[in-house]
């Protein structure tokens, strides 16, 4: 009896924990990111990036789409790997929330970084897909 109360528990932590399809299609799409800003795939960058997108630094600074996508295929840092840590995700109907550690190692005005800051991103699904809205940096 105690073995299958056991497995019943784990059974349902997890169909708890089960990523939904919708939540897997935004992962998707932050990986997207990801890779795009690493690999400077400003074609990638336009399509995920919604039209009146803030993207928010950790130091404060605050860009348009027009301006972040420059950042990144002309600024000072080059990143050579980017990966989400510690993920979690929030659905709310057409809209999505995902916090996460941003870890990269770049060049920054040829000086080789390791960033580490929290993020919260704001996702809204539409005909083309999931499309980021909002992108906010801070410090750990």
């Amino acid at each position: 009896m105690k073995k299958l109360v056991v497995v019943v528990m784990l059974l349902v932590s997890a169909i708890g924990q089960a990523q939904t399809k919708e939540e897997a299609a935004v992962y998707a799409e932050l990986d997207r990111l990801n890779a795009a800003i690493v690999d400077k795939q400003q074609a990638v960058l336009e399509t995920i990036c919604h039209d009146k997108i803030w993207y928010g630094h950790s130091n404060g600074r605050l860009d348009d789409k027009a301006a972040f996508i420059k950042d990144v295929m002309e600024g000072p840092v080059d990143f050579s790997s980017l990966d989400a840590e510690e993920r979690t995700i929030r659905m709310a109907g057409k809209n999505a929330t995902v916090r996460f550690v941003f870890q990269a190692k770049a060049k920054n005005k040829g000086e080789e970084v390791v960033i580490r800051i929290g993020v919260m991103t704001v996702w809204v699904k539409e005909k083309a897909g999931w499309k980021l809205l909002a992108r906010q940096a801070y410090k750990l």
